[in-house]
């Protein structure tokens, strides 16, 4: 995998010049940038440290920051998921203390929008951006390359070298299949989001090769990833198969409309249908019954990708490809034996 800066392949860096000079980074840039208070005998040192290293500070960097505006754009697919919410005010808070603006912009994850959003943000002169591309996302690595410091977070594209925040998916999947299987259940639907999603890819392939190790039949079923997409679902997956003693959702959203899909049908979870979800939501931990949910760390993907940017922005290098932040599966009361053919939708 490449390693970036904001101005290309570099090894030589301010960290670099700090732990030569036994300082911190940010007393190197108040030197180097010649702003705040360093003593003579701390700026002697830096610079010193700086002729030893052979240090070079960065152009590009330095145009981006005095050409760009003290803001960072943040793209996202949805704004009415929770989990957006909850990553936009992770990665707010990281800026904020930087002093940076956070614009946040809606694709409705609809490629199309996402190209005039990227435009609109385009005009503001961002010193960076982090990216949750739509499902079919068609960017480059040269549309991202004008914005300077570019970061994709929650979804990856393989064709475009730049750094990527993104959890544990097959792993995640993997385990709270495994989960239903422990509890006796074979016939299990996995009802994801989009095909071409690469969260959809991630999860699905998670999820398959769980219940393949089990010997059992995958039974996959595609959605929009909105709570009314999986509703709908529901009534065609059981109609298809009948047997289906449990399911796992995609996303808060999509387990969300799981229960209202069951309840449509006169089923209840988990007496008739178990369940887990994917991205835990607050609502979960009160449903009647609490939901089994593979917890995101949506507050550490937040954190990341805000440092990445700002990383690239100060010209330290950073790894391109996938930056991966492991998730956890909280086991509630959503998920017990399969229930037996008398019970299923009776007493």
């Amino acid at each position: 995998m490449a390693t970036l800066t904001g101005g290309g392949e570099r090894s030589v860096t301010v960290k670099t010049v700090a732990a030569h000079a036994g300082v911190s980074a940010q007393t190197v840039s108040r030197v180097l940038r010649g702003q705040g208070y360093v003593s003579e005998k701390t700026r002697a040192k830096v610079l010193a440290a700086v002729t030893a290293v052979g240090y070079r500070p960065n152009a590009v960097g330095r145009s981006l920051r005095a050409t760009r505006t003290p803001m960072v754009g943040l793209l996202i697919t949805d704004i009415a998921n929770p989990f957006y919410a909850a990553l936009h005010k992770s990665i707010e808070a990281v800026f904020r203390r930087r002093g940076l603006t956070l614009m946040l912009l809606n694709s409705d994850d609809d490629r199309e929008t996402e190209r005039q959003q990227l435009e609109l943000l385009r005009s503001y002169r961002p010193s960076g951006l982090l990216v949750a591309p739509a499902v079919h996302s068609s960017l480059t690595t040269e549309d991202l390359a004008g914005f300077g410091a570019a970061v994709l977070v929650s979804r990856s594209l393989p064709d475009l070298a730049v750094p990527s925040v993104v959890t544990n998916e097959p792993e995640a999947m993997g385990e709270a299949t495994r989960s239903l299987l422990d509890a006796g259940h074979r016939r299990i639907a996995a009802v994801l989001g989009p095909q071409g999603a690469s969260t959809t890819s991630r999860r699905e392939a998670g999820y398959r090769e769980a219940v393949g190790a089990a010997g059992a039949e995958p039974l996959v079923f595609y959605t929009d990833q909105t709570g009314a997409g999986a509703r709908a679902a529901i009534p065609h997956a059981l109609r298809a198969h009948p047997d289906i003693t449990a399911a796992i959702g995609f996303n808060a959203p999509v387990t969300e409309g799981i229960l209202a899909g069951l309840r449509d049908v006169g089923l209840r979870c988990p007496q008739d249908v178990s369940l887990v979800g994917f991205t835990d939501a607050p609502w979960m931990a009160f449903y009647p019954p609490p939901i089994t949910v593979v917890r995101q760390p949506v507050e550490a993907m937040g954190r990341l990708a805000a440092q990445l940017v700002l990383d690239l922005v100060d010209g330290t290098p950073v790894t391109a490809g996938l930056h991966v932040v492991p998730s956890t599966l909280l086991r509630r009361e959503s998920v017990v034996a399969p229930a037996g053919p008398t019970r299923r939708g009776g007493e």
